[in-house]
């Protein structure tokens, strides 16, 4: 074998003093032209000539190389499972003229044993406003320069990226991401999902993604209502208070009222007075360990309704007495006056 390459060696040599390409003019066809194989799969090229007459063609390869042959105008490459992560066989071919060769270009692939990502440096939940880094590690995958890996936040791309790795060995490759806690991303899932990107003709290969990291973040209180409120109210009115907040963590409340011996049984930011409310302005303070924040009731006092009705109906009843009596004494009056007189003759 290294007495042909040898001699293949000084027609190469032949041939580029004569300027000719040897692969444009050499008469060997690949089939499949290059191959895409899994590491440990079998694999089978076949390599061909239109010539009738040349002294002989054959394949070398660190593995599956043959010897050469001169009878038949084909020769196969074939290996029951490639197990070697960087190879390049060549089909060659002797004639009386030229000895002219073929590379077949072969990849060797390797999914990623698994995939994960997790926030290094910090064990406890994030705090809104502050910036964090992610890591999403991938762990024996090959060929490194055809792996992309894209960042999920629930459904939404984040971002895609690619490493540049020349190596053909399987690698352990990391990549970050810098974020920003919101929030509205308390509770959101965060993914990363790497794809092996052969070509169009690779086999289709599933991407695969890790395990969704739960995003916790804290962040201070702020109500779901407005932060002040006026309300109008009769005497024994008795509103309830709404100062219900979202904060993370929960946060605990306290009223300040205008009378210190009001009492207010409070759930989660709802007050129900026991008593009727004094005017005057109450103040509700929403508190976690990351702020605060306060509401504000002001109460003012209307005439009671169902009071002023009763007053109304005490003075009609006290003046009905008066202004009958007075209707009465003015009809006899009228009729007094108005009545003519009677002659006795």
């Amino acid at each position: 074998m290294w007495r042909v390459r040898a001699w293949f060696l000084i027609f190469e040599v032949a041939l580029f003093v004569s300027g000719q390409s040897r692969n444009s003019s050499c008469p060997l066809e690949l089939s499949p032209s290059s191959v895409i194989v899994r590491f440990g799969d079998p694999v089978s090229v076949n390599c061909s000539t239109s010539l009738e007459e040349f002294e002989g063609m054959g394949w070398e390869a660190t593995e599956g190389g043959t010897s050469l042959t001169g009878k038949l105008q084909f020769v196969l490459w074939t290996l029951a499972s490639l197990k070697t992560w960087s190879i390049r066989p060549i089909c060659y071919i002797n004639t009386i003229e030229i000895q002219c060769e073929q590379d077949l270009d072969v990849t060797v692939y390797k999914m990623p044993d698994s995939v994960s990502i997790f926030q290094p440096n910090l064990t406890g939940p994030m705090e809104a406003g502050r910036t964090y880094q992610l890591q999403c590690d991938i762990r024996n995958v090959a060929p490194v320069k055809n792996l992309s890996l894209t960042w999920y936040r629930g459904t939404e791309i984040i971002k895609t990226e690619m490493h540049y790795n020349d190596s053909a060995t399987p690698q352990n490759e990391s990549f970050s991401l810098l974020i920003t806690a919101k929030k509205e991303y308390d509770g959101l899932q965060i993914q990363c999902k790497v794809q092996m990107n052969l070509g169009v003709s690779a086999p289709k290969l599933s991407p695969i993604k890790s395990e969704p990291f739960d995003m916790v973040v804290h962040y201070p209180p702020t109500f779901t209502s407005p932060q002040q409120e006026i309300l109008d109210l009769a005497v024994d009115d008795k509103p309830i208070l709404n100062c219900s907040s979202d904060g993370n963590p929960q946060p605990y409340y306290r009223l300040l009222s205008p009378a210190s011996d009001l009492k207010f049984p409070e759930t989660r930011g709802v007050f129900r007075p026991l008593s009727p409310l004094l005017p005057g302005t109450y103040n509700c303070t929403a508190t976690n360990r990351l702020g605060s924040a306060t509401k504000v009731f002001i109460v003012h006092r209307t005439r009671n309704s169902s009071a002023t009705f009763w007053l109304i109906v005490g003075l009609v009843s006290a003046l009905a007495p008066v202004l009958i009596g007075g209707t009465v004494w003015a009809t006899r009056r009228g009729h007094s006056q108005s009545s003519p007189k009677t002659n006795i003759l």
